[in-house]
């Protein structure tokens, strides 16, 4: 009974530790690319986040298809760092002993790799959220569907290969 409830106390802290660096990326790489930002809704819009950078709704709605870099830069920021941070997480995993940190930086590793590459699969199909700006961009290409599934299937495959 103790280690369930020290697991499920540790997927809680990694899922808000995962959601709240993916939206910390969208906003720093915002900010760098000269982006301003107007509001971080932190799990208050809808159940979920949202962070609102000026101008965005006229980028979405551009019918014209011309969409700037930096927006897509800004887009992709959140899945890519918070993945890059899985990684780095997993190296840190695999170089601890047995032991409750051991265990925390595995249910870590396992939120960071899975869940942002799951919300790429279901943006990719689905043609909302961080993925909409880059689907329109490349003008509904197969290719980020084929890369957001082989993302979340080479992410499984190496959280199930961690001991």
């Amino acid at each position: 009974m103790k280690i369930t409830v020290i697991i499920l106390i540790f997927i809680v802290v990694s899922g808000v530790l995962q959601h709240i660096t993916h939206e910390t990326f969208h906003i720093v790489v915002g900010k760098l690319l000269g982006l301003t930002l107007i509001s971080a809704k932190l799990f208050t819009y809808h159940g979920g986040s949202k962070v609102t950078f000026k101008d965005e709704e006229e980028v979405i709605n551009n019918s014209d298809e011309c969409i700037p870099k930096k927006w897509i830069i800004m887009n992709l920021a959140g899945i890519i760092g918070t993945t890059s941070i899985a990684y780095i997480i997993l190296l840190i995993y695999s170089l601890l002993p047995i032991g409750y940190i051991k265990l925390f930086f595995w249910v870590l590793s396992a939120m960071f790799l899975v869940t942002d590459s799951g919300y790429s699969v279901i943006c990719s199909f689905s043609k909302s959220g961080d993925l909409y700006l880059v689907s329109k961009y490349f003008k509904n290409s197969i290719f980020i569907k084929i890369i957001s599934i082989s993302m979340l299937l080479l992410n499984i495959m190496i959280f199930i290969s961690i001991r």
